[in-house]
C-alpha cells in the first residue's frame, strides 16, 4: 500500500470508530466539527444536520473558484446472521485481504466513509494545492436522500461539485436515476387456530443482496420473491394460514433473507413440507451462480399453542398473490446505454405486524415519465389486493450535460495521468447530485470514486489500488482548477 493510500485508510479507520447508521450521525458529526475546529476551519450546518466545512485556499489559489467535495455521513448497517456486532457502539473491524479492504462480518462503510477520508486527507496534505473548498457532508442519504432533500441551499457558495459517492474507479458518472418508495398496507383477518393445526417454519437466507440500484441487474435472488414462490407452491397442495412473515432490512437493499411461519392441518403438513422443499431445490439451482449460499430450511414446529391466531386462508392467499405479482428487478434498459438499467423496482420490505401487512417497494428510473409509470404499476397491484398504497415524492434524476466543462477537464486529466480514457456513464442509483442540482441551479457536477463491490451487504469491499488513483486525479484536478 503506497503512502497516500495508507494515509487515507488511516482516516477511514478513524471514521469507522464512530457509529453512523442512518439517523445516527450525531457522533461522527461532532467528531468532524472538532477536526475542523482544530484546524481553524469554519463549519456551517442546517436544520437537517448537513455540514459544510469551509476550507481556505492554499497560498496562491485564493482567487480560484470554490470547489465542493461532497459525500454522505451515514452508512447502511448490515451484518451476517451470526455476527454480534452492535452498530450503535462497536467500531467497524476492518480487514485487508490482498488488494481488498473488507470488514469482519459487517458492511465496511466505504459507502460513503471513503469520501470523508479522501476529503480530510486532501485538506491535511502539504503536497496538495487547492482552491477554496467546501466539504459538504450530508445525513440520511441511505434512507432516501433525506438529508439533502432538506438541505438549505445557502450552505453552498461554489458552483463546481465533485461527488465522491461512485463505486467504479475510472468511471465518471454524469447523471443518475430518480427514485420513489411505495408503501402498501392491508389489514389482515386473523382467527384462532384449533388443535388440528401444526406449524411449519420456512426460512430463506444466505442471498447476496446488495444495492437496489447498482446491483439490481446482476440477477441476484430477492428473498421476498423467493418466499412468495415457496408459499405459493405450498398453497397449491395444502390449505395453509400465515402466522408470521418478515423479510428485508432496508428500502434500498435487495433482501437477503425472509422468514415465514405457517399453520396447516396436521394431515397435510407432510405434503406442504415436501412440496416446499422440492421447490426450494429448484430455486437454489436457478441461483447457484449468483447466490451460491442461498439456503432454504423447512422445519416442522409441532402443534399450535393454545389460543394462537393466524391469518385466514383467504387473506393468506391474498398476501402470497400480492408478493408474487409485485414486480422486482429491471423493468427497462436504457436505449442510449444498452448495458444500463433505465427503470427498475425492488420488493424491499415485507412484514406482518399488529394484524396488518406492510410492504415497501423502491422504484428508480432515469426517465421521469417511466418512473411515474412503474410507480403506478406497483400501486395498481397493491390496490387489486385491497390494500392502501402511498408513493412518496422521492428525489429527482440528474440529467447528463455533455457540454460540462468539469467533465471535459476530468477526462483530459485522466488521460494524461493514466494513459487511457475514462468511462462516462449514467448511474442507475439515486445520487445526491440530482437534488443538489435541482436546489442549486447552475452547478457543474461529476461523480467519481474508488472501486468497491457489494455495497449495502456484509460482502462490501474496497479495492485499495483504486484509492491511490482517485487521490492522484483529485490532487491534479484541484491544482488545475486553481491555475
Amino acid at each position: 500500500m503506497d503512502s497516500a493510500t495508507r494515509t487515507i485508510i488511516d482516516y477511514f479507520e478513524q471514521i469507522n470508530q464512530h457509529p453512523r447508521c442512518s439517523k445516527q450521525e450525531q457522533q461522527i458529526s461532532r467528531w468532524l466539527k472538532q477536526w475542523a475546529m482544530d484546524r481553524g476551519v469554519p463549519v456551517k450546518s442546517d436544520s437537517a444536520g448537513n455540514l459544510v466545512l469551509q476550507v481556505p485556499a492554499t497560498k496562491g489559489f485564493e482567487h480560484a473558484p470554490i470547489v465542493i467535495l461532497q459525500g454522505h455521513l451515514d452508512m447502511v448497517c448490515e451484518k451476517q446472521d451470526d455476527s454480534d456486532h452492535d452498530f450503535s457502539k462497536d467500531p467497524i473491524r476492518m480487514l485487508q485481504d490482498g488488494p481488498w479492504l473488507t470488514a469482519r462480518g459487517t458492511t465496511l462503510g466505504a459507502d460513503n466513509g471513503i469520501a470523508i477520508a479522501l476529503a480530510m486527507a486532501l485538506v491535511d496534505s502539504p503536497e496538495v494545492s487547492h482552491p477554496p473548498l467546501e466539504l459538504f457532508f450530508t445525513v440520511e442519504e441511505e434512507t432516501g436522500l433525506t438529508g439533502v432533500l432538506k438541505m438549505d441551499p445557502a450552505l453552498l457558495s461554489g458552483k463546481i461539485l465533485i461527488n465522491l459517492d461512485s463505486e467504479d474507479e475510472g468511471v465518471f458518472v454524469v447523471g443518475c436515476a430518480g427514485g420513489r418508495n411505495t408503501t402498501i398496507n392491508r389489514p389482515l383477518d386473523f382467527t384462532s387456530l384449533d388443535g388440528d393445526y401444526d406449524l411449519l417454519s420456512v426460512s430463506a437466507q444466505g442471498m447476496k443482496g446488495g444495492h437496489s440500484g447498482v446491483d439490481i441487474a446482476k440477477h441476484r435472488a430477492n428473498a421476498n420473491k423467493v418466499m412468495a414462490r415457496l408459499l405459493g407452491a405450498g398453497m397449491a397442495v395444502a390449505p395453509m394460514r400465515l402466522v408470521a412473515l418478515k423479510g428485508g432490512t432496508g428500502r434500498n437493499v435487495i433482501p437477503r433473507g425472509c422468514e415465514a411461519l405457517v399453520a396447516c392441518r396436521r394431515e397435510a403438513i407432510d405434503d406442504l413440507e415436501r412440496t416446499t422443499g422440492s421447490v426450494a431445490g429448484l430455486i437454489k439451482q436457478e441461483y447457484k451462480t449468483t447466490d451460491p449460499a442461498l439456503n432454504v430450511s423447512v422445519e416442522k414446529k409441532g402443534p399450535v399453542d393454545a389460543g394462537q391466531r393466524g391469518v385466514t386462508e383467504h387473506d393468506t392467499a391474498v398476501v402470497v398473490s400480492l408478493l408474487t405479482a409485485l414486480p422486482s428487478g429491471p423493468v427497462d434498459m436504457d436505449v442510449d446505454f444498452p448495458l444500463l438499467v433505465q427503470t427498475s423496482t425492488n420488493l424491499s420490505l415485507v412484514e406482518i405486524n399488529n394484524e396488518r401487512l406492510a410492504v415497501t417497494t423502491n422504484q428508480r428510473s432515469s426517465v421521469p415519465s417511466r418512473l411515474d409509470a412503474i410507480c403506478l404499476a406497483v400501486e395498481a397491484v397493491g390496490r387489486l389486493a385491497g390494500a392502501t398504497v402511498q408513493t412518496g415524492t422521492g428525489y429527482p434524476s440528474w440529467p447528463m450535460n455533455p457540454e460540462s466543462p468539469l467533465l471535459h477537464r476530468c477526462t483530459l486529466l485522466y488521460r494524461d495521468l493514466f494513459e487511457c480514457a475514462p468511462t462516462v456513464q449514467i448511474m442507475h442509483a439515486g445520487l445526491e447530485c440530482g437534488v443538489i442540482g435541482d436546489r442549486c441551479p447552475g452547478m457543474d457536477m461529476i461523480s467519481l470514486g474508488p472501486t468497491m463491490e457489494n455495497p449495502h451487504s456484509p460482502s462490501e469491499r474496497l479495492f485499495l489500488p483504486s484509492v491511490e488513483k482517485v487521490w492522484r486525479l483529485l490532487a491534479a484536478l484541484l491544482k488545475s482548477l486553481g491555475g
